[in-house]
C-alpha cells in the first residue's frame, strides 16, 4: 500500500485519453490486427465496431482508448500486454476473459502457448500482474461486473504475490483494486473502501482518479514491499479479514495434526498472535521495522529455527510483556539464557504460524470475529459442551452495545464474560468516534470461572484496541470484586457477611462489592446445566452463598394453604446471573442480558418475572431464533433493563408502561464449516430479479436499533437520558 497518491508520468493520464479521442474518433472498427499495427502488442480480439447503432462508442473502443494511453503515456511496457487474454472456466464451454492484462514477464506469450498446449493455465496465472475489466458505460451492473469477472480473473492467481485489478468505463474516473492469496479483494488504496460495523465494502461509488493510477514499476513494487521480510513495515502488509482468518486457522489445524505441540495448541496461539499485534502496534508509533517474521535461511533442514530468530523473537516476549503481561506473565513457550525452546515442536508451530501471519496485518482488520474463530475451532469440544460455552455471536453482541449505548467513562461489567466479547465491543463503541483508541481503558471489567478463557479475552481486547481491561478468574456467583480491587475470598459470599436484599456487608464496612453503570451479559442458562441446591444432598454452591440469591426463595409458587411451597432442588444459572446483575448494577445503570426464553415467558417463572419487575424498569423485549447459537438451538430473549434511583421508583416503575418488543427473524449469518473450520457466515439479501446475492445483510438488527431509538423519544426524561438518546447515531 502506498501512503499518499503518486503522479504517474509528466502528462496527466487523460491527456493521452484525449489524444486517442483526438487520433482515432474516425475509427471505424478495432480488432487484434490494429493492436499489432499501432501498439505492437498481442491480442486476441475478433473485429468489432467502435460505435453502436445510436453512435455511441462501444467496449471496445473504450479498452483500445485505455490500452493505447498504457503505452504511449510511459506507464507500461508493451511487451508485457495483452488484450482480451482467455483460459477455460472449470468445465464450462465459455471461456473466462480479460479486457486487458499486464504479465509480470515480457516471455508471457510463449508460456501461454504451451499452457494451451497442455490445457493448464497454472504457471500462467503465477503470471498476471494486472487484470483490466472494461465496460461501455458506467451503470447498475457495476458490482456484478468486478464481482463476477474482474474478481474471478483475480482469484486464478496462485503466486505468493498480490494480484491487481482494474475496472473501468466511459468515466476518466476508474477502481483499483488488489488481492492477496485467499483474501477478500481490496481497494488499492484501502483509504477508499466503505467500513461499517466491522463490514467491508469495497465502495465502488468512491472511485480512483486517472491521475492515482499507479504504473507497471508501483505495481511491482508494491508487491516487492512484502517480500523483503526483514524489511517490512506496517503499512507493507495487507489486511487480514474474516475470510483469510478462516483460512490461516485452516492452514494452523493442519499444522497442529502433524507437529503436534506440546502446549495446548489455543494457549500458543493466543500467546504468539499477541506478539504480532504488539509488533504492529510498535512499528505504526516508531515507524520501524516489524520483528515478527522468518526469513528462509533462519530455518533449519530440521524445521527448527537459527539463532537470528530465537534472538529476535526473545526479545519480542520481554518487550511486549511490559504491555501485556495477562498473556505473557508465564508464557506457554520461551528460550532460556542459551535459546534453547521449552519444547521444539511448539517453536515448530512458532514458526508455522509466523510464515502463516508475517505478511498480513491485523490491526487492518474490521472484524471482531477472531476469536470466536479461535475458540469455536481449538477450544476443547467437551469443555464447551459442558460448560455451556457457545459464546454469543458478534453481531448480537454488538447490537446489545448499541441499545446499551455505553459512552466513555462508564464502568462496563460481564461477570461471566468468556472471551469478553462483550467489554471488547463495548471499548469500540465507546470510543468509535475517537481517531485513535486511548492505550489504557480499566473501566471495562471481565470475570470468568475458566482461566483458559482470560488469556483469549485479554488478546481479544487487544485486537479491539484496548490493552487495559480488568479480567479476573472466577465464580462471580459466590466472589465478587470489591471496590478496593481486590477480588473476594472464596466462602466469604455467605448470609453470615452479607444481606440477602442488598447484599451490603454486615460487620465490615470496609468491604464494599464494586458496582457497575453498566452490565452486558450472556451466562450459561438451561436445564443441563442448573446448579445443585439439594437435589440428592449435592450443593455446587454453599447452602448460605444461594441463601443470598432472593430468587432461590422466590421460584416456588405458594401452597393451598398460602404456606411457601418446596425450595428448588436445583437453579438454572440464567436467573442466578440475572438477580447478580440487577444487584451488580449502580443506581441509574442498565442492563442487557441473554436468557432462555423460557424464563421469559412460562409458567415455571413467573415469580422470578415479577420479582425483576418490581425492581427494574424493562425497557426492551427481543427474542431471537433457535439458530442464533448454532451449536444449541436454543430459543433465546435479550432483556434490556434500567435500574432506577430511589427517587425515580414511584414514577419509573408504574403499574402500566411501554416496553419495545420485537422479534429477531433474520441474524446476518449461519453457522459453517469449511475446510475443517467452524465460522459464523455471513448471509446476504437475494436480488429477487436476478436471483444473485446482493451486498446488503439479511439482518433485522439496524430496524430494530432505528425503531428502539424511535421508541425512547417518547419515554420518560430519566430513560432517555440514562440511554443517551441525544448520543445515538
Amino acid at each position: 500500500m502506498f501512503a499518499g497518491r503518486k503522479k504517474m508520468s509528466d502528462e496527466k493520464f487523460q491527456d493521452y485519453f484525449r489524444k486517442f479521442e483526438s487520433k482515432y474518433s474516425k475509427l471505424d472498427l478495432i480488432d487484434k490486427d490494429w493492436y499489432e499495427k499501432e501498439l505492437n502488442i498481442s491480442a486476441f480480439c475478433s473485429k468489432a465496431k467502435t460505435k453502436d447503432a445510436k453512435g455511441n462508442f462501444s467496449e471496445e473502443w473504450f479498452r483500445a482508448r485505455m490500452t493505447w494511453s498504457m503505452v504511449n503515456s510511459g506507464t507500461y511496457n508493451k511487451e508485457y500486454i495483452c488484450v482480451e487474454f482467455s483460459q477455460p472456466k472449470g468445465n464450462t464451454k465459455t471461456p473466462l476473459r480479460a479486457d486487458i492484462v499486464v504479465f509480470k514477464e515480457k516471455e508471457w506469450l510463449k508460456t501461454y502457448e504451451k499452457a494451451k498446449q497442455n490445457k493448464d493455465f497454472r504457471e500462467m496465472n503465477k503470471m498476471m500482474l494486472v487484470v483490466f475489466e472494461a465496460k461501455k458505460k458506467q451503470g447498475d451492473n457495476v458490482q456484478s461486473v468486478i464481482e463476477n469477472q474482474l474478481h474471478s480473473m483475480m482469484e486464478k492467481n496462485t503466486s505468493k504475490d498480490r494480484i491487481f485489478g482494474i475496472y473501468f468505463d466511459d468515466k476518466e474516473e476508474v477502481i483499483i483494486l488488489k488481492k492477496l492469496g485467499n483474501s477478500d479483494l481490496r481497494r488499492f488504496y484501502e483509504d477508499r473502501e466503505l467500513q461499517e460495523e466491522g463490514l467491508h465494502d469495497i465502495n465502488i461509488q468512491n472511485r480512483d482518479l486517472l491521475i492515482n493510477l499507479p504504473c507497471q514499476k508501483d505495481f511491482i513494487e508494491n508487491n516487492e514491499s512484502i517480500s523483503n521480510l526483514a524489511k517490512l513495515k506496517f503499512d507493507s502488509l495487507d489486511v487480514i479479514d474474516e475470510s483469510t482468518f478462516t483460512d490461516l486457522m485452516h492452514v494452523l489445524k493442519r499444522e497442529n495434526d502433524k507437529i503436534k505441540p506440546k502446549s495446548p495448541v489455543r494457549s500458543l496461539i493466543v500467546e504468539f498472535l499477541t506478539l504480532k499485534v504488539f509488533d504492529e502496534k510498535r512499528s505504526i508509533k516508531n515507524k520501524s521495522n516489524l520483528q515478527f517474521y522468518i526469513l528462509p535461511s533462519e530455518k533449519r533442514v530440521d524445521g527448527l529455527a537459527e539463532k537470528s530468530f530465537k534472538e529476535r523473537i526473545n526479545q519480542l516476549y520481554k518487550d511486549a510483556k511490559r504491555e501485556y503481561g495477562n498473556v505473557l506473565s508465564k508464557p506457554s513457550f520461551n528460550y532460556s539464557k542459551d535459546f534453547k525452546s521449552s519444547d521444539s515442536n511448539d517453536e515448530k508451530f512458532l514458526i508455522a504460524l509466523i510464515e502463516a501471519f508475517q505478511q498480513r496485518a491485523i490491526l487492518k482488520a474490521k472484524s471482531e470475529s477472531f476469536n470466536q474463530i479461535i475458540f469455536n475451532n481449538f477450544g476443547d469440544e467437551k469443555q464447551k459442551a459442558d460448560k455451556g460455552q457457545f459464546f454469543t455471536p458478534i453481531p448480537v453482541v454488538q447490537n446489545i452495545i448499541k441499545l446499551l449505548n455505553p459512552i466513555p467513562g462508564e464502568e462496563l461489567c460481564d461477570p461471566c464474560c468468556g472471551i469478553a466479547d462483550f467489554p471488547a465491543m463495548a471499548f469500540r463503541h465507546s470510543y468509535r468516534k475517537e481517531k485513535d483508541f486511548p492505550d489504557n481503558a480499566s473501566h471495562f471489567y471481565g470475570f470468568d470461572i475458566e482461566g483458559s478463557n482470560l488469556k483469549l479475552a485479554e488478546l481479544n481486547l487487544v485486537l479491539n484496541g484496548d490493552g487495559g481491561a480488568t479480567l479476573e478468574q472466577m465464580d462471580s456467583l459466590s466472589q465478587k470484586l470489591l471496590e478496593n480491587g481486590k477480588i473476594m475470598k472464596a466462602g466469604y459470599f455467605t448470609t453470615k457477611n452479607f444481606n440477602p436484599e442488598t447484599w451490603e456487608n454486615l460487620s465490615d464496612n470496609n468491604i464494599e462489592i464494586k458496582k457497575y453503570k453498566v452490565i452486558a451479559t450472556n451466562p450459561p442458562f438451561g436445564k443441563g446445566r442448573d446448579l445443585k441446591t439439594g437435589a440428592k444432598g449435592k450443593w455446587d454452591l454453599p447452602k448460605e452463598t444461594i441463601e443470598l440469591y432472593q430468587t432461590y426463595k422466590e421460584k416456588p409458587d405458594k401452597k393451598k394453604d398460602g404456606k411457601p411451597g418446596n425450595l428448588p432442588k436445583s437453579m438454572d444459572m440464567g436467573v442466578l446471573f440475572l438477580e447478580n446483575s440487577y444487584k451488580l448494577l449502580e443506581e441509574g445503570g442498565r442492563m442487557g442480558i441473554v436468557l432462555s426464553n423460557s424464563i421469559a415467558s412460562i409458567k415455571e417463572w413467573k415469580n422470578i418475572r415479577r420479582w425483576i419487575i418490581n425492581r427494574m424498569r424493562i425497557v426492551a423485549l427481543f427474542d431471537l431464533p433457535g439458530n442464533t447459537f448454532g451449536e444449541t438451538g436454543v430459543a433465546t430473549t435479550v432483556i434490556i433493563a434500567y435500574k432506577p434511583k430511589p427517587n425515580e421508583i414511584k414514577k419509573i416503575l408504574k403499574s402500566d408502561y411501554e416496553v419495545f418488543t420485537k422479534e429477531v427473524k433474520n441474524i446476518g449469518y449461519e453457522v459453517k464449516t469449511k475446510n475443517r473450520v467452524v465460522q459464523f457466515s455471513p448471509t446476504f439479501i437475494i436480488d429477487q430479479n436476478t436471483f444473485e446475492k446482493t451486498s446488503n445483510r439479511n439482518e433485522d438488527f439496524t430496524s430494530l436499533r432505528e425503531d428502539f431509538k424511535e421508541f425512547l423519544k417518547r419515554q420518560e426524561e430519566e430513560i432517555k437520558n440514562a440511554f443517551h438518546l441525544n448520543k445515538i447515531n
